[in-house]
């Protein structure tokens, strides 16, 4: 492995991961999908929002790893756990050049052992669809697919059906 430093911290790092989560919005973004808008007018305040009130405002944990050579954030993983005591892997995003190097490995491997200490009862994570990568990253830590959701975009076709 590089020199990474691993970070476990909560919340109150939120905006640590900011650069990084703009970067895998992004990545979402350039993913075939019906969804684009929604990832180009998602901001990172929103998702802070939405992060902190699932979690109530405590139950987060935080991972950072920095390239220690130079000084900087590489990747990182929030977990949260939410008031049904459910353990969700909220977001991970390793930068290109560290990948397959055990990074998000080590990531997830902090995150697993954080539910289990928690004692969650369910974990789960919600992969955008296009990006098949990351459902076979998590389908190697024992994360299999249990329902697919559909929603429509928000710029959806408004189509009549006639019986």
């Amino acid at each position: 492995m590089v020199n990474v430093r691993f970070i476990d911290t909560g919340p109150e790092a939120l905006g640590l991961v900011q650069p990084l989560w703009e970067k895998l919005n992004k990545h979402h973004l350039n993913q075939k999908s019906d969804f684009q808008e929604y990832y180009a007018n998602f901001t990172f305040p929103e998702r802070k929002e939405v992060l902190l009130k699932k979690s109530n405002n405590k139950d987060m944990l935080i991972s950072l790893a920095e390239d220690k050579d130079l000084g900087i954030l590489v990747a990182y993983c929030i977990t949260t756990i939410s008031r049904e005591n459910e353990g969700e892997i909220d977001s991970i995003y390793v930068e290109e050049k560290y990948r397959s190097l055990g990074v998000g490995r080590e990531l997830m491997k902090r995150s697993l052992m954080w539910m289990d200490e928690k004692g969650t009862k369910i974990r789960k994570v919600m992969v955008a669809i296009g990006n098949q990568e990351a459902v076979s990253f998590y389908e190697g830590y024992g994360f299999h697919p249990r329902a697919l959701r559909l929603e429509q975009p928000i710029n959806h076709d408004k189509k009549v059906i006639n019986d």
